[in-house]
């Protein structure tokens, strides 16, 4: 009985998700490269599907920083198995922050959740695993911005 409760024990470590490495965004609108700074992770945006806007680079609608390098998902901490807590999440084209949670269901699946106050009444966005060279389906092949 005793090893029938290890052998349980041991197959739950099995199932637990890194969420590190590269991920498409819900609308597949960019490509997020996520890392652990400690046991905190961490989200770039590396590449967007349209990357211009006027002629110009796409900013941050708030601080106006170039929204390829920004930092958007910042501080998420371990909150059981395969879920982060605790963290923000930036939505570039809107320029605001929110607090947010992230859940893997599996290996190539990623949820973050962005809400206000209450994580009740947020909303959930499904990131898709991508690699390091993959591009983003229907992006600009075109990588510079002038008129």
């Amino acid at each position: 009985m005793k090893t029938f409760f290890s052998m349980i024990l041991m197959t739950g470590a099995v199932f637990a998700f890194n969420p590190e490495g590269y991920w498409f965004t819900a609308n597949n609108d960019a490509k997020v490269h996520i890392t652990k700074r400690g046991d905190a992770l961490f989200g770039t945006i590396v590449d967007l599907k349209e990357k211009c806007r006027d002629g110009k680079p796409k900013v941050d609608m708030e601080t106006n920083q170039p929204t390829i390098g920004l930092e958007i998902v910042k501080n998420f901490k371990p909150d059981g198995e395969n879920r982060w807590a605790e963290g923000t999440v930036r939505d570039p084209k809107e320029g605001k922050t929110y607090s947010g949670t992230i859940e893997m269901p599996n290996d190539n699946q990623l949820h973050l959740r962005g809400f206000v106050g209450i994580e009740l009444f947020g909303r959930t966005s499904e990131w898709h695993r991508a690699t390091k060279d993959a591009k983003i389906p229907g992006s600009e092949s075109d990588t510079t911005c002038s008129k």
